[in-house]
């Protein structure tokens, strides 16, 4: 009897606790209008590779992710964050690099100062994140599988929103939170993942499954009805960022989606996936819904979004983390921290290079004096599309167009042309900045 009733009185305290400590985290939220957006941070624990011969193919095949440095980058993450104190975290996906339990672990460890700062985490996975095939450790030139993450795991290592949310979805991982009085913040689960652990490689594309768009449709009337306004969180693409890359990053089941949201008049919409920086509207003009996807925070310049809430507006600004800052306030002496954003930079330029290389050799161009411009030039502007730098002028665009290394990527690869020519026309709004005036 008197162990029952102890484990009555700790069960209690624990439900008190709890309590206590999701009516913090909500006096934080009504009392504060900034969030940090991230999202694509592909973090794998450093115990679970040696830096070896096969995790260096790993790092080679990257598409630019900075694989070395990211306990230090999510370090100065947290330290920014508990120095200017945002209401919250949020994270839309792929926060695994492929669905590692122990990288969530030890990356939930990384956030967790944020929790005695009452700054919460408020997360949701992507597609690389629960029950990946692909999960594994890294040891000299071995691989083996390794524990994957599941749903539960998930909630386990990245609590606070399930914790605070008014409602939640039981057919994904998707939930709710009230924000303050004029915002309620919907957490979407736009997965494909299996329902045990997996051999397969994850799924690149996503929908609402049904049953969550029956969730979702309950949830935005709840919204509507307490006369609040609805932000949607999700790892997919609702819009189609880039005509010539979208399969698989573009909800499957987009136009539904897109009309449940014009019907609840959703104004704006986060997400991930593509790794690119890019803000536009609705391409078809059929809805006034702004899409804003924060560019991957494992490549450069680790970005994230800042998203400010008034009554009457809703402002978006990309901003970055500066890692070199950090270094030299913690006495981190090595290179590659001392000078990181270099070093972040010519990752990524060298694997677009690498890239323009790839396409070039397939059309079996051999010519280095070809090869090497082109390859820059690809390099060029893809680094500045990937972080929404791509506001060129009129006579920027001539000036590469008139240039020897375009017009030998227009004779040999079509499709590294047609990628430059959007990339150079991005005529949607500014990727850095916008400001959206809702309305209830």
């Amino acid at each position: 009897m008197k162990k029952i009733l102890l484990f009555l009185l700790l069960g209690t305290s624990f439900f008190l606790v709890g309590c206590q400590e999701n009516e913090k985290f909500a006096k934080s939220l009504s009392t504060n209008d900034t969030f940090w957006i991230a999202t694509d941070i592909h973090f794998i624990a450093p115990s679970l590779h040696d830096d070896g011969k096969e995790f260096q193919f790993i790092k080679k095949t990257a598409a630019g992710k900075d694989l070395d440095y990211q306990v230090a980058s999510l370090s100065a993450f947290v330290a920014k964050a508990k120095k200017e104190r945002p209401a919250a975290i949020i994270l839309t996906g792929d926060l695994t690099l492929n669905g590692e339990r122990q990288s969530a672990k030890e990356m939930a460890q990384i956030f967790s100062p944020l929790r005695t700062n009452d700054i919460p985490v408020l997360a949701i996975p992507g597609n690389h994140d629960i029950y990946d095939g692909w999960a594994r450790k890294y040891q000299e030139d071995k691989k083996e599988r390794i524990d994957q993450v599941s749903p539960a795991d998930f909630k386990q290592f990245f609590p606070d929103g399930y914790k605070m949310a008014f409602d939640t979805d039981s057919a994904s991982l998707s939930y709710a939170v009230n924000i303050n009085k004029t915002y309620d913040f919907i957490f979407l689960d736009t997965n494909e993942y299996p329902i045990q652990n997996s051999r397969a490689q994850p799924h690149t594309g996503g929908q609402v499954k049904e049953a969550t768009l029956a969730w979702l449709e309950e949830t935005l009337k709840t919204t509507e009805n307490n006369h609040k306004i609805p932000i949607v969180f999700m790892h997919h693409n609702l819009f189609k960022h880039n005509p010539l890359i979208y399969k698989g990053y573009v909800l499957s089941n987009d136009k539904i989606v897109k009309k449940l949201f014009a019907k609840y008049h959703v104004p704006i919409v986060f997400s991930g996936h593509i790794h690119a920086q890019d803000i536009m509207k609705d391409p078809t003009r059929q809805t006034a819904i702004i899409e804003v996807v924060t560019s991957s925070f494992a490549i450069a310049d680790h970005s994230y979004g800042e998203l400010q809430l008034q009554d009457n507006q809703i402002i978006y600004k990309r901003k970055q983390v500066n890692v070199q800052t950090w270094a030299k306030e913690n006495k981190k002496t090595g290179q590659n921290l001392r000078h990181h954003n270099t070093y972040l930079k010519n990752l990524f330029i060298k694997d677009g290079e690498r890239l323009a290389y790839q396409q070039l050799l397939e059309q079996n161009v051999r010519d280095e004096e070809i090869l090497a411009p082109a390859a820059k030039l690809v390099a060029k502007v893809n680094y500045n599309y990937f972080t929404g730098n791509d506001n060129y002028s009129s006579n920027q665009i001539a000036a590469i167009k008139e240039s020897e290394a375009y017009d030998n990527l227009k004779k040999y690869s079509p499709f590294l042309q047609q990628y430059l020519d959007y990339s150079l026309q991005d005529d949607n709004l500014s990727d850095q900045k916008i400001v959206v005036h809702p309305l209830k």
